[in-house]
This record gives C-alpha cells, sequence and structure tokens, in this order.
C-alpha cells in the first residue's frame, strides 16, 4: 500500500510522525481485520473540516469509508483537549 502525506514539514514534528505512525497502523489493521468502515463523532464544521481530508485519504489508499455521527448537543461542548486541561490544573500544586 502507497500513502500520500502533504505539508510543509518545516520543520518535521514529532506531531507530523505520531499522526504517520498511527495513518500506518489504522491501514494495516482495516486490511488485516477486513475493516470497510471507520466510525468518527463531529462536534461541529472544525470537526468535519478537519476530519474530511482524512476521511478522503482513507477511502482513496485504503477503501475504507468513513461514518460521520453527530454529537448529541448535550456533549458537544466537551473535547477530549479540554478534560485533559481541566484535570491538569486539578493536579497542579496550588
Amino acid at each position: 500500500m502507497r500513502a500520500l502525506f502533504p505539508g510543509s514539514f518545516d520543520p518535521i514534528t514529532q506531531g507530523h510522525q505520531d499522526i504517520l505512525r498511527r495513518a500506518a497502523l489504522l491501514f494495516d489493521y482495516c486490511r488485516r481485520a477486513g475493516i470497510d468502515v471507520v466510525v468518527r463523532g463531529v462536534r461541529g464544521v472544525r470537526d468535519l473540516d478537519y476530519e474530511m481530508p482524512m476521511a478522503r485519504m482513507n477511502h482513496e489508499l485504503a477503501g475504507v469509508e468513513t461514518f460521520f455521527l453527530a454529537a448529541d448537543p448535550a456533549l458537544a461542548h466537551i473535547s477530549s483537549t479540554l478534560v485533559t486541561a481541566m484535570g491538569r490544573q486539578e493536579r497542579a500544586p496550588g
């Protein structure tokens, strides 16, 4: 399987390397397991804008479709980034 991961990579960061590693694992896993669909939750337009390029690449490179589910409006304000930040504040010496 071949993949394209476009970007400036100037400089290449640990984040870039992490995405590349995780994408390879996802493609390999889907191919071996016969998975045709990846399910992703989206809270709004920003999430969808982030997810769409990955969904297109999954489809083009591995034939894997992405199924987007809208988040429950009562929970859409919660993000893992926010939860992590709150957890750090609770652990910080005060």
